[in-house]
C-alpha cells in the first residue's frame, strides 16, 4: 500500500516550512509532506494524488488566502474526499468561517496562530489516530458485510442442495414404493391364492405361480441391490482394488451366462477380440459388474430374433469394450439423462423384463471410480453401442 499524505495549504512560504519540519519532526517517515500555496493549486494536487490511488488523511489549510478562502476550500475537498480529516490554521478566521467548515466541510479542529507546539502535536496525532480508527471500523465493516454476502450465499446454496436432496428423497420414495408394489402384490395374490386353493391348482398351473413369484422376488431382490450399491457409492463406502486383470475371461463368462436368456427371445450373441489375452487396470468384481449391467441393458431392450454384437480392440494406450445392440436405440434426450439416477427412458424392455433405473448410474460411477470411460452412441431405430475405455496394463 503506498504511504498516506499530509497536505498542508498556506499562502506564506515561513510558514509551509514550519509546518512540514513539525510534521516530520513529530511522524517521522510515517507519512508523505506535501505543500500548496494556495487552494486551486491544493486542490489540483489532491485531484492528481487520488487518481493516483493515494490516501488523504490529513488536510492543514490556513483560512486567509488570495482567490479562495480556507472555509470554502474545505469544503470542497470535503466533496472530492469526505473520509479525509480538515484542520483549520490561521489567526483570522471569522466564527461564521469555522462554523462554516464544520457545517459543510466537517472541519476536526481550529488551530490559531502562532501555535502552541505541544498542543498542536497533540492535535495531529489524535486526528491521524481518528482517522485510522474510522478506517479501521470501515474496513471491520466491509469485511463483514462480505463475509455476511458469502455466509448468505453459502446458505443458499446449502438450502439449494438440502431442497435437491429433499426432492430426491420423495422421487426416491415414490419410485421405490412403485416398483415394490407391483412385484409385492403379485407375491401376495399368488401366494394366497395358493393357500386358499392349494389341493385343487392343477401342478402346471401352480408351479406357473410360483415361476411368477420368483420373478417378482428377483426384482424386489435387485432393486434392494441396486439401492445398496447406489448407496455404498455416493457414501465413499465402497471397496476397489486396482491390479492387472484379463479383461477376456470375464466377457467369456457372461456371455455363458446370458446364453439361455438370449436363446429365450432368439438373440443371437457375437463376440470378438483382437487378442487373445486383454489386460487392464481395473477391480474383477467392479469390472464384471459393469459389463454385467450392460450385457443384461443390450439383452433386456432388444427385440426378438436380433444380434448383439461385443467387440474388443486396443486404442492408443487403452482397450475398449464395445457391446451393441440392434434395439430401438435413443433419442438426443434420452440419451442427454442416460446415466441419471432413476433414469426412465423411452424405450421399454422387449420381454416384460423390469428396470430400476439405476443400472447406468451405477455403471457410470464404477467407471469413474477406475479411472475408466463409458460412454454411448445411438441413434433412433439404429440401435445403441455402449463403449467401457479401460487403462491398459502394459
Amino acid at each position: 500500500m503506498a504511504k498516506q499524505i499530509i497536505l498542508c495549504v498556506d499562502d506564506e512560504h515561513t510558514i509551509l516550512d514550519s509546518l512540514k519540519l513539525e510534521l516530520i519532526k513529530l511522524l517521522g517517515d510515517s507519512y508523505i509532506i506535501e505543500t500548496a500555496e494556495d487552494a486551486l493549486e491544493a486542490l489540483e494536487v489532491i485531484e492528481n494524488l487520488l487518481s493516483r490511488g493515494y490516501e488523504i488523511p490529513l488536510i492543514i489549510s490556513d483560512h486567509i488566502m488570495p482567490e479562495m478562502k480556507g472555509d470554502e476550500f474545505l469544503r470542497r475537498v470535503h466533496q472530492i474526499s469526505p473520509k479525509t480529516l480538515k484542520i483549520m490554521l490561521t489567526g483570522q478566521a471569522s466564527i461564521d468561517a469555522v462554523g462554516n467548515a464544520i457545517k459543510y466541510a466537517r472541519l476536526y479542529r481550529y488551530i490559531p496562530k502562532p501555535w502552541d507546539v505541544t498542543d498542536f502535536d497533540l492535535t495531529i496525532k489524535e486526528a491521524l489516530h481518528s482517522y485510522e480508527q474510522e478506517r479501521k471500523i470501515e474496513y471491520f465493516y466491509a469485511d463483514l458485510e462480505q463475509k455476511i454476502v458469502e455466509r448468505t450465499q453459502e446458505l443458499q446454496e446449502k438450502n439449494e442442495i438440502l431442497l435437491k436432496l429433499d426432492q430426491e428423497k420423495n422421487e426416491f420414495l415414490g419410485i421405490v414404493a412403485h416398483d415394490l408394489k407391483n412385484p409385492l402384490s403379485a407375491i401376495k395374490s399368488l401366494s394366497g391364492e395358493i393357500e386358499r386353493s392349494i389341493n385343487k391348482i392343477p401342478q402346471l398351473q401352480l408351479l406357473k405361480f410360483i415361476r411368477i413369484i420368483q420373478i417378482a422376488s428377483r426384482q424386489m431382490f435387485n432393486l434392494i441391490n441396486n439401492l445398496f450399491d447406489v448407496n455404498a457409492i455416493e457414501s465413499g463406502k465402497i471397496n476397489i482394488t486396482c491390479q492387472r486383470l484379463n479383461l477376456l475371461p470375464i466377457i467369456h463368462a457372461l456371455l455363458e451366462i446370458y446364453s439361455d436368456r438370449a436363446r429365450e427371445k432368439q438373440i443371437h450373441l457375437h463376440f470378438s477380440s483382437e487378442f487373445s489375452e486383454g489386460y487392464v487396470l481395473g477391480d474383477e468384481n467392479i469390472v464384471q459388474q459393469i459389463l454385467d449391467n450392460l450385457l443384461s441393458n443390450a439383452l433386456k431392450y432388444s427385440p426378438y430374433h436380433k444380434n448383439i454384437y461385443v467387440r474388443v480392440y486396443a486404442y492408443q494406450n487403452c482397450i475398449r469394450c464395445e457391446i451393441q445392440d440392434q434395439g430401438p436405440g435413443l433419442s438426443a434426450e434420452d440419451q442427454q439423462k442416460l446415466f441419471g439416477k432413476f433414469s426412465r427412458l423411452t424405450p421399454r424392455p422387449t420381454g416384460q423384463e423390469h428396470s430400476t433405473g439405476l443400472g447406468l448410474f451405477i455403471v457410470k460411477k464404477l467407471v469413474e471410480r477406475l479411472n475408466a470411460k463409458v460412454w454411448c452412441e445411438s441413434q433412433l431405430n439404429q440401435g445403441t453401442t455402449f463403449t467401457l475405455e479401460f487403462i491398459k496394463f502394459s
